[in-house]
């Protein structure tokens, strides 16, 4: 789900469980990044129980989509879980390639690897 105001302290929560994310000013600087530009989005999962789980950081990059932040909750982070945020956040950019940070790359080449399988 695309970031709406509403989902600002959940989208707080998940990032402060980022490394070097844990001031709050660091939190506010990221967050009001996303928010000075119509390029850079948050979109926020749920996990089978319905809870809010994931965060994906995006920014759209002509044809691409990068990925710039991929949180999940410690406690649901997988492999598969990662796939599954990927798998919906491609349905919404159809016509973009998905292509990952220094960051997130690992986990984006993995996904795009596990596509082809």
């Amino acid at each position: 789900m695309k970031y709406k105001d509403d989902y600002q302290k959940i989208v707080y929560d998940l990032l402060s469980l980022t490394p070097n994310m844990n001031k709050m000013d660091r939190i506010t600087e990221e967050m009001d990044w996303y928010a000075d530009s119509d390029t850079r989005n948050f979109y926020l999962w749920k996990d089978q129980n319905d809870n809010w789980s994931g965060l994906l950081g995006v920014e759209d990059k002509e044809q691409n989509l990068l990925i710039r932040r991929l949180v999940l909750v410690p406690e649901l982070f997988t492999m598969d879980n990662c796939f599954k945020m990927l798998n919906e956040l491609e349905k919404i950019y159809l016509d973009k390639k998905i292509v990952g940070s220094l960051e997130t790359a690992k986990v984006c080449e993995a996904w795009e690897q596990s596509k082809d399988e």
